[in-house]
């Protein structure tokens, strides 16, 4: 399995999971419907659906235009039923959560891929906190966000307030990862990274100390990341 980054940070966040078989699940269409196509590589076929963390463009652009390609696109925040919500697009088994985004409904996902080769996959973004644990699941692969490091935000900024009950900072990520670490756990890759409140480096290596058997990698746009249970690529 492999997991493609279109596009991450406030200029948009698109990712392409994409299953041996080709099958593709869209995680956020904060971007151009190009450049989703393109992400793809103009193929539309094998897509199962997409999955929307919630309402602001940056994650939500091309929703309508999706949608009006036929796709699929479930962004639970339009019904409000997010505390329930299980799902399957394809061969992808969803479970959606919420998580607190300033006062914005935002949710994560818990993806499962089908048998005999199943990964478990957790999709968090734009989240204060996480109040929950995946310990039992023993997740495989975390996509999360770490958005920037407590010492070097302004606290004069005009965003100031969003950005510490709108995002997760590096203490919170490490948490995270340390919660629902187990020896199953294979990768976390870092995203929608602040590009001035951030210090790639020592975010990596201080998330690597709280899962040193995963590869801990940052997000970057068009970079392709394979996703294994056997070991760890590198």
């Amino acid at each position: 399995m492999f997991l493609k980054t279109v596009s991450t940070g406030s200029i948009g966040n698109c990712y392409l999971l994409q299953e041996n078989n080709g099958e593709t699940l869209i995680l956020d269409c904060g971007v151009p419907l190009k450049d989703i196509k393109k992400g793809l590589d103009w193929n539309i076929r094998n897509v199962a659906g997409c999955i929307v963390t919630h309402e602001h463009k940056d994650h939500s652009r091309s929703v309508k235009d999706l949608r009006n390609m036929g796709i699929r696109v479930i962004a639970p925040y339009e019904s409000g039923e997010v505390h329930s919500m299980h799902f399957k697009l394809g061969g992808f088994d969803i479970q959606a959560f919420e998580v607190p985004h300033n006062g914005t409904w935002c949710n994560g996902f818990y993806i499962k891929t089908p048998l005999p080769d199943e990964q478990r996959i957790l999709y968090m973004t734009d989240l204060e906190y996480c109040p929950y644990s995946f310990k039992k699941q023993r997740i495989n692969h975390m996509l999360i966000e770490c958005n920037y490091i407590a010492d070097m935000v302004d606290s004069d900024l005009p965003n100031f307030c969003h950005k510490v009950k709108g995002h997760c900072e590096l203490q919170t990520t490490k948490g995270i990862v340390e919660t629902n670490n187990s020896t199953d756990l294979r990768t976390v890759i870092l995203c929608h990274m602040g590009c001035k409140t951030c210090d790639n480096d020592r975010i990596v290596a201080e998330v690597q100390k709280v899962a040193p058997q995963a590869h801990v990698c940052v997000a970057e746009p068009w970079k392709t990341i394979e996703l294994r249970t056997d070991n760890c690529p590198f």
